[in-house]
C-alpha cells in the first residue's frame, strides 16, 4: 500500500499522479504569460524534488540495506535478508512484539492507493468523477485526463521530471555531503524553534495581561472592543434620522426612568441581595415596556425570565458573601463609568440608524402572513420560534442543555446526576436545619409521621406538603405551605394551556416551562429539597435529553416524509364532543422545548438548592450565615 501511494505521489506512470501533473504542466504550458512560464518552472523542480525524497522514502522503507542489518536479522544464500522485529525495551523488561497493523487500520490508504492505479490506467473513470465538481469553477479551453498524451512538450517534461529525480535519488550521498559541508551559523531549525518560542512567550504575555481572573476586567475589554469597533463607524454614520420621536404615551416614560434609577442604583449597590433585586426591578419594567409596545408574548416571557433568575441569584449568592468586594480606586470608578456610558450611548445609536440604515426589505415583513398560511397559527412571535426559523430554536434549547450542564459539574463533580431526595430517605430522628430537634413537631400539635399513618388520618389533619415535616418547626411557614399547595395545581394546569395556546396566543413551549420551573420553585422553597424530589421524582438530565430528542425528531418526522426538515402540517377533524380540532404538528416541537425549559429550572433546582443544602447541612460547606465579608458602607 505505502509503495503503490508513492509512486502515485511522484507522478510514476501509470498513476493518477502523473496523469494529473502532466494536466498541470499542460494547463500552465498553454498559459502564454511570464507568469505562468515561471509557475512552470517551479512547478517542474518541486516536482523534481518530489520524485527524488519520494525515492528516498521507497527505498529507505522497502529496500534491503546488508550494511545495516540488526543482529537478529538473517541474509540467506539468495541475498534475501530476514528478520523478526522486536521492539525496544528497558532493562528488566520484555520487548513487546511488533504486529502488522490489522485490516480495517490499512483499508482506507488501500482503497486510495488502488483508486491512484485505477484512475492513472482508466482516466476516462476519474474525469467521470471530478467532473461535476470541475464544472463548477470557470474554464478556459476545454481538456480531458488521458494517460499518454503523446509526444508534447509537456509530456516530455513530466519525463525528464521523473529522470531528473532519480538522478537526484542516486547521487543521494553525494547531496547529503554537500549539504553537510558549508557551516551553518543560523539554521532554519533553530529560527523556527526561537521564534515559536518566542510566540508562545508572547501568548502568555497577552494572556496575563487580559486573562486575569477577573470577571469586571473580563467584561470591561469586551466593552472597550465594542465601544472601539461600532462606535468609531457610528460618528461618522450619515444615517441618524433627521427627528426622534422620545415616546408614544406617558406610561413609557414611567417604566423608562423605573428601569433608568434601578439600573444607577444596582451600580451604587454594595450588598448582592439588594442589586439582585433592583435589576430585577429593571427587569420587570422593561416587560413593562414589552407590553405598552404591543408585545404580550416577550412582556409575559421577560416576567417569568426575572422570576427564575431572581431565584437563581438568590440560590447563588447563599455562599457568597453578603457584600460586594471593596470599592476600586477613583480614578478607576470614574473610567468605568465612563466606558459604562460609551457603551449605553453606542448602543443607542445603533438603535437610531439601524433602521434608517436598512436598503433592503426586512424579512419579517411577511411573517405575519406566513405564520397563518405556513404556521397554522396567528400568534406570529410562537410560529416564528417554532417554525419559521425553528432551526434557531433548536441551537438555543442545545444551549440551554449546555448550561444545565455546566451548572451542574460546579457542584457535581464526579458524576452528572445527583441523587432524588424523597421523604421516604429523610432521617426520622433528625429534621432537616433543626439539629437535633424533634422532626415531629408541628407549629400546632404533633403528627403522625409514616406514610400510612398520614394517610389514613383525617383531611383536617393531613399535611398541607407531603415532604413538610422534614424541616424544623421554626423553618416552616404555614401560611407559605397552604398558599403553595392552593397554587401549585393552577400553575401546572396554567402552563399546559400556554402551550397549547402558544399558537394563536401569547404563550408557547418556552413560557409553559418556566411557569412549570417557577411551580417546583415554590414547592422547593416551602418543604425543603425532599420536598422538591416528591414534586418531581424525575432526573434533570432525562427530561433535558427527552425534550431535544421530541424536538429535533420533529424535524427528522418532515424528512421521513420527503419534506424539508422542521416541517409542519396543519391538522384539522371534527370530534364528537369537541367540535373541530385544529392541530399543528409543531406543537411537538414546542413540547420538546417545554422538557428542555423544565430539566433546565429542575437542575438549577437540584444542584443549587438541594445539593447545596445538604452540604450545608452536613458541614461541607458553610451557610450564608457563616460566610465572612468585607463590609462596608452600603
Amino acid at each position: 500500500v505505502g509503495a503503490l501511494a508513492v509512486a502515485s505521489m511522484i507522478g510514476l506512470p501509470p498513476f493518477a499522479g502523473f496523469v494529473a501533473k502532466e494536466a498541470g504542466l499542460e494547463a500552465l504550458a498553454h498559459g502564454g504569460t511570464v507568469r505562468d512560464m515561471v509557475l512552470l518552472g517551479v512547478v517542474a523542480l518541486g516536482s523534481v524534488l518530489t520524485v527524488a525524497y519520494g525515492a528516498r522514502l521507497w527505498w529507505g522503507a522497502f529496500a534491503t540495506k546488508p550494511a545495516v542489518l540488526a543482529a537478529d536479522d538473517t541474509v540467506h544464500a539468495d541475498g534475501v535478508a530476514t528478520s523478526t522485529p522486536i521492539a525496544h525495551a528497558e532493562p528488566g523488561e520484555q520487548p513487546a512484539a511488533i504486529t502488522h497493523p490489522s485490516l480495517w487500520l490499512v483499508a482506507p490508504a488501500g482503497v486510495l492507493a488502488l483508486g491512484g492505479l485505477g484512475v492513472g490506467l482508466l482516466p476516462t473513470l476519474g474525469e467521470n468523477l471530478l467532473g461535476p465538481y470541475a464544472a463548477t469553477y470557470p474554464t478556459g479551453e476545454l481538456s480531458h485526463l488521458v494517460l499518454f498524451p503523446g509526444v508534447t512538450a509537456t509530456g516530455l517534461l513530466a519525463l525528464v521530471v521523473l529522470a531528473a529525480g532519480f538522478a537526484l535519488f542516486l547521487v543521494r550521498d553525494k547531496v547529503e555531503r554537500w549539504q553537510a559541508a558549508p557551516p551553518h551559523p543560523v539554521s532554519a531549525d533553530r529560527v523556527y524553534r526561537r521564534g515559536m518560542r518566542r510566540l508562545d512567550e508572547l501568548a502568555a504575555d497577552v494572556t496575563g495581561l487580559v486573562q486575569r481572573g477577573s470577571l469586571p476586567s473580563y467584561l470591561g475589554i469586551i466593552l472597550l472592543t465594542f465601544v472601539v469597533a461600532v462606535g468609531v463607524p457610528l460618528l461618522t454614520s450619515t444615517s441618524f434620522p433627521s427627528r426622534v420621536r422620545p415616546y408614544d404615551e406617558l406610561a413609557q416614560v414611567v417604566f423608562a426612568a423605573v428601569v433608568v434609577v434601578s439600573a444607577v442604583l444596582v451600580a451604587r449597590a454594595r450588598r448582592r441581595l439588594k442589586a439582585a433585586i433592583l435589576l430585577g426591578v429593571g427587569g420587570y419594567a422593561m416587560a413593562g415596556l414589552f407590553l405598552l409596545g404591543g408585545a404580550p408574548d416577550l412582556a409575559l416571557t421577560q416576567v417569568l425570565v426575572e422570576t427564575v433568575t431572581l431565584v437563581v441569584f438568590v440560590l447563588a449568592m447563599r455562599r457568597l458573601p453578603p457584600y460586594f468586594s471593596v470599592r476600586p480606586l477613583a480614578a478607576s470608578r470614574w473610567l468605568r463609568l465612563a466606558l459604562g456610558v460609551a457603551a449605553g450611548l453606542v448602543v443607542g445609536g445603533i438603535a437610531l440608524v439601524a433602521p434608517s440604515a436598512r436598503v433592503a426589505t426586512p424579512v419579517a415583513s411577511s411573517f405575519a402572513e406566513e405564520a397563518v398560511t405556513w404556521g397554522g397559527g396567528t400568534n406570529v412571535v410562537n410560529v416564528t420560534l417554532v417554525d419559521i426559523r425553528a432551526w434557531d430554536t433548536v441551537g438555543e434549547i442545545s444551549v440551554l442543555l449546555v448550561a444545565a450542564t455546566g451548572i451542574a459539574s460546579l457542584v457535581f463533580v464526579h458524576r452528572r446526576t445527583g441523587v432524588i431526595f424523597r421523604e421516604s430517605d429523610a432521617p426520622p430522628d433528625r429534621a432537616v436545619w433543626g439539629g437535633d430537634d424533634d422532626p415531629t413537631a408541628s407549629l400546632r400539635r404533633p403528627v403522625d409521621t409514616t406514610t400510612a399513618q398520614v394517610r389514613a388520618t383525617t383531611s383536617r389533619d393531613r399535611l398541607w406538603l407531603r415532604a413538610g415535616r422534614t424541616l424544623a418547626p421554626y423553618r416552616r411557614s404555614v401560611i407559605f405551605e397552604v398558599v403553595v399547595r392552593l397554587v401549585f395545581r393552577t400553575m401546572i394546569v396554567y402552563s399546559v394551556y400556554l402551550m397549547f395556546s402558544g399558537h394563536n396566543a401569547p404563550g408557547g413551549g418556552f413560557a409553559a416551562g418556566l411557569v412549570t420551573g417557577i411551580a417546583l420553585t415554590v414547592r422547593y422553597l416551602a418543604g425543603g429539597r425532599y420536598e422538591l424530589g416528591e414534586a418531581a421524582p424525575v432526573q434533570p438530565g432525562t427530561l433535558l435529553g427527552a425534550g431535544l430528542f421530541v424536538a429535533a425528531g420533529t424535524g427528522i418526522a418532515g424528512m421521513l416524509a420527503g419534506r424539508p426538515v422542521l416541517t409542519s402540517w396543519v391538522l384539522t377533524w371534527h370530534a364528537p364532543v369537541l367540535g373541530e380540532v385544529h392541530l399543528v404538528t409543531s406543537l411537538f416541537f414546542d413540547v420538546g422545548v417545554y422538557l428542555v425549559v423544565v430539566g433546565l429550572v429542575l437542575d438549577i433546582l437540584r444542584t443549587m438548592g438541594a445539593e447545596l443544602d445538604r452540604r450545608a447541612e452536613v458541614g461541607i460547606d458553610p451557610p450564608f450565615e457563616k460566610v465572612t465579608s468585607g463590609r462596608s458602607d452600603d
